[in-house]
């Protein structure tokens, strides 16, 4: 799925769970739109997952169908766009549809399991080594656009704390060694030593963090089973099960839904987990990687 397109495997899931509400109690979609005072073609958007459905018109659809504390609560983490607003909403202006909606994702999950092949994953990367990224490409963005982009990315990094949100995000990430070798060059050339020893002093105190775990993938540990790069798996809130896999570069998103590719990548996951450090080994690994 291209940049721009809505991941909606929870939507789908809600959209099932909802049709199943309605036969519960007897109602056919014409019925429920009927009680509602909705349209028919309405109640069949929501259903197929066409439309989302609004914080409002989701309670009153669990109200008419009866629904359960527990079954309403599952359903409302279902539901991002039933969600309140987040702080992204301030830069919809900025964001690409395809960066907004992975904000969104983030946001509404778990659990996020990376792989970085070649620099730190954005929940990871420190303010200096950020701006290297940022400004790494052919096309130079102005300085007004640099400070947005990393304020936009320092404010997504706030999922991983505890005091922007009440159960953090849990992040496992497997880092290749050539993300920890990788030297830092200014424009002009030079190698910015500060701004990896910055980012790799940064990694052993988030690695600290409970709810974050870093394993290290050596280069002694032989050829990893990806050869497309980094990749990253949400763990939805609802369901607590892996969901959506997203490829993330410089200039598009692309979103993977389907239930036997989102396993796959699990898997390649749990495979390069495997291959590399464990924790304390990879910290160790950090710590000595860092330039004197």
């Amino acid at each position: 799925m291209a940049d721009g397109d809505t991941p909606s495997a929870r939507e789908r899931r809600l959209a099932r769970e909802l049709r199943r509400l309605r036969a519960g109690v007897g109602l056919n979609g014409r019925e429920a739109a009927e009680r509602l005072g909705w349209s028919a073609s309405k109640v069949s958007r929501i259903e197929t997952s066409r439309t989302g459905v609004s914080a409002h018109d989701l309670e009153q659809l669990l109200a008419l169908y009866g629904a359960d504390d527990e079954r309403a609560a599952y359903l409302r983490k279902l539901a991002p766009s039933a969600r309140s607003k987040g702080w992204w909403d301030a830069y919809a202006d900025a964001l690409s549809s395809g960066y907004a909606t992975l904000i969104r994702l983030e946001s509404g999950s778990r659990a996020l399991q990376c792989y970085c092949a070649l620099i730190p994953h954005a929940l990871l990367l420190a303010p200096d080594y950020l701006e290297h990224v940022i400004l790494s490409g052919p096309d130079r963005p102005l300085p007004v656009e640099v400070n947005r982009r990393i304020q936009i990315c320092r404010r997504r990094q706030e999922a991983l704390t505890p005091d922007h949100r009440e159960h953090p995000l849990q992040l496992s990430a497997v880092v290749d060694e050539a993300v920890l070798r990788r030297q830092v060059t200014n424009p002009d050339g030079s190698l910015d030593t500060d701004a990896r020893r910055s980012q790799l002093q940064w990694l052993t105190e988030i690695a600290a963090w409970p709810n974050v775990t870093i394993q290290v993938l050596p280069f002694a540990a032989g050829l990893p089973p990806v050869t497309a790069g980094s990749f990253s798996v949400l763990e939805s809130l609802a369901t607590e099960g892996p969901d959506v896999v997203y490829l993330e570069n410089k200039t598009r998103i692309f979103f993977i839904e389907s239930e036997t590719e989102v396993h796959g990548y699990t898997q390649q996951f749990r495979h390069l987990a495997g291959m590399a450090l464990s924790p304390d080994d990879s910290l160790h690994f950090i710590k000595n990687a860092i330039p004197d």
